[in-house]
């Protein structure tokens, strides 16, 4: 699995510059509405999703990511504009918008990351310089072009396949961990994200609604499935990869075949689910001959215990979000971003989500305190590694957001009381002026 074990600020929005460790598993965010706690989620899933190109504002970051063969560490920062900033500012057309800290939108950042691998033993630098991408390893020194950053995989995935491309048979592929990244919403957005169909114009999230590419190569007699956009779980991959190879036309699955399906009638007392894909576009291109064929619109229907069937629209708002979830932990093998988790969901939901994220590192608020009470400690320097303190603060006629772990007298004071076992996580944190 892949891990985010640290994250230095130096340049985000009203951020004040700061460092954070996470926990390699459970990594929650406490603090008053308007604190930042959703910035900071979104922040670390354009960091693990995207390349980062157009974030919003300026920024400048560090970070550190673990994987099974290795370590990454860098600096990303975005790029200024170059332009003449005395004739800019003296346009009087566009002289309110010019502010410090411009950049350049939809532009590759700055970066210079370095690999550390532990087999084969290396070391890889890569950076920008300016209109190439430089790969600096032991034998060779090597320039690729800034285009291939721009693609689909996102950042990190491109710069672990470009490591792959220069240590051959390397098997470093991080792609499937990183592309699913996305923020689960406190609401209901990643549900209609994922029932939404190509036509439904009330939907905005178009960049969570999974499309996926099937391309039959003739002379090959191969078929290559990749999902192009969205968020499109690995069961449902996996399935249509099996429905494919036998010929199949109906893209329809039941939730004897998809384990989260499996487990959203158990947990809804339902008889059974199905899944059902369309066809949306169908292509042939002479040169060289394959049939591309865009699937998607994926939407649910499900049969209650007395033989009476109704679709995922007319699911309650707790059931449409367990549902979304568990559709979210299949997309996503290590990782969990997630706004106000426990909102409609019953307790007995909120334990089985909880022991569903399993070893995934998860990154979750809760105002709520119910979340809290499924969080175990075995040391104090856990509970450190645990919890992220966000607060506002003024600063002359301007708000900073304050971003923190644990200091070590806090997270000793938490640990003491919760080896105690007689108040619950919450209570601890709130009597303690920590929450």
């Amino acid at each position: 699995m892949v891990k985010l074990k640290r994250l230095k600020i130096h340049r985000y929005r009203n951020v004040e510059p700061c460092e954070l460790i996470f926990s390699d598993r459970r990594n929650v965010l406490l603090g008053p509405n308007g604190a930042g706690k959703t910035t900071l989620l979104s922040l670390i899933s354009k960091i693990l999703r995207t390349n980062l190109s157009d974030p919003g504002d300026p920024f400048s970051i560090e970070l550190e990511l673990t994987f099974p063969q290795g370590s990454l560490t860098g600096t990303i920062a975005s790029r200024e504009p170059k332009v003449d900033r005395a004739g800019f500012l003296n346009r009087p057309s566009i002289a309110l918008t010019a502010r410090e800290g411009a950049y350049v939108t939809g532009e590759v950042p700055d970066f210079e990351i370095v690999l550390k691998l532990a087999y084969p033993q290396e070391t890889i630098a890569i950076r920008r310089s300016e209109d190439k991408v430089t790969v600096q390893h032991t034998d060779s020194n090597e320039e690729w072009s800034l285009d291939h950053y721009k693609e689909t995989l996102g950042f990190f995935g491109l710069t672990l396949l470009i490591a792959k491309l220069n240590l051959g048979d390397t098997p470093i592929n991080v792609a499937p961990d990183l592309r699913n990244a996305c923020r689960f919403d406190e609401s209901l957005e990643a549900f209609h994200a994922f029932t939404a169909t190509r036509d439904d114009i009330s939907y905005s999230k178009d960049t969570l609604r999974p499309i996926i590419l099937v391309m039959h190569f003739s002379e090959q007699k191969t078929t290559h499935i990749v999902p192009v956009r969205g968020v499109v779980p690995n069961g449902i991959l996996k399935e249509l990869e099996l429905v494919l190879s036998k010929g199949a036309t109906d893209y329809s699955m039941t939730h004897e075949q998809l384990a989260f399906l499996s487990e959203v009638v158990r947990l809804l007392g339902l008889r059974s689910a199905i899944a059902r894909i369309e066809l949306i576009d169908k292509n042939v291109h002479p040169v060289p001959p394959v049939e591309s064929l865009e699937v998607g619109n994926l939407k649910f229907w499900f049969t209650r215990r007395d033989g009476s069937i109704f679709q995922d629209q007319h699911l309650s708002y707790g059931q449409k979000r367990l549902l979304a979830f568990l559709y979210y932990l299949d997309a996503n093998p290590s990782f969990v971003i997630a706004d106000e988790l426990v909102n409609g969901l019953h307790h007995a939901w909120i334990e089985e989500c909880m022991t569903a994220i399993g070893d995934r590192q998860a990154f979750l608020t809760s105002q709520n305190p119910l979340l809290l009470d499924y969080l175990t400690f075995e040391s104090a320097e856990q509970v450190k590694e645990s919890f992220i303190l966000c607060r506002n603060q003024a600063n002359g006629d301007r708000e900073r957001m304050i971003w923190r772990n644990m200091t070590d007298d806090e997270a000793d004071m938490f640990y003491r009381a919760y080896q105690v076992g007689i108040e619950h996580v919450g209570e601890i944190l709130r009597t303690r002026g920590l929450w």
